[in-house]
């Protein structure tokens, strides 16, 4: 008696058939936090795409892990003047773990490296790196990462006469007018300054 299998006797695999390498490389799946979700799509998107100048740079973008080891740094009992010198005799009064102090939520919080100069005097320059909150509340006033036409900006967040306005902090740049906030896609506020001095 002749049994039949299970496998097709026909077709086979294909030269050129299945998914495309979209990055060059094999790729693999994983499971991601929800809330980092537009983080990956956002960085492979970017990917696929030259580099962008609306101010922030995607590539560098790196999610705060949840699960992390604290650093701990001395902190010392007298401040710093930027004035005339103090005595050198400070003594250590606490510890301080970093990621405490610079981090509100690590699940929400996200670091960004900035390309371009539109935020100058803000403070902000080419090659640092900002401190993004997903959970903070994007008021006026505040510096934010706004999503326009599916790329990320840093700019300042205004309320006007005539609507909201996405405002660079350096005259060689334009402001981004937009007329209803909820045309608006903030991406997060900017809530630390990371610069390597």
């Amino acid at each position: 008696m002749k049994t039949q299998s299970s496998k097709p006797s026909h077709g086979g695999t294909r030269q050129g058939a299945g998914r495309k390498a979209a990055y060059g490389e094999p790729t693999k799946t994983v499971r991601v936090p929800q809330s980092i979700v537009p983080v990956v799509v956002g960085y492979l998107d970017d990917l696929k795409r030259a580099p962008q100048t609306t101010g922030v740079d995607t590539r560098a973008l790196r999610p705060i892990a949840g699960s992390r080891t604290a650093t701990m740094v001395p902190a010392l009992g007298r401040r710093v003047r930027a004035g005339m010198p103090t005595s050198g005799d400070d003594f250590q009064v606490d510890t301080v773990d970093l990621g405490k102090h610079l981090v509100r939520d690590p699940s929400s919080t996200f670091v960004m490296k900035v390309h371009g100069w539109s935020m100058r005097d803000a403070g902000i320059s080419h090659g640092d790196e900002l401190v993004v909150d997903r959970d903070v509340a994007a008021e006026d006033g505040r510096i934010v990462i706004a999503d326009i036409a599916g790329e990320l900006t840093v700019k300042r967040l205004k309320r006007t006469d005539t609507g909201w306005l996405l405002q660079a902090c350096n005259p060689d740049f334009a402001d981004i007018p937009i007329s209803d906030k909820s045309e608006l896609n903030i991406w997060g506020v900017v809530t630390r300054l990371l610069r390597v001095v």
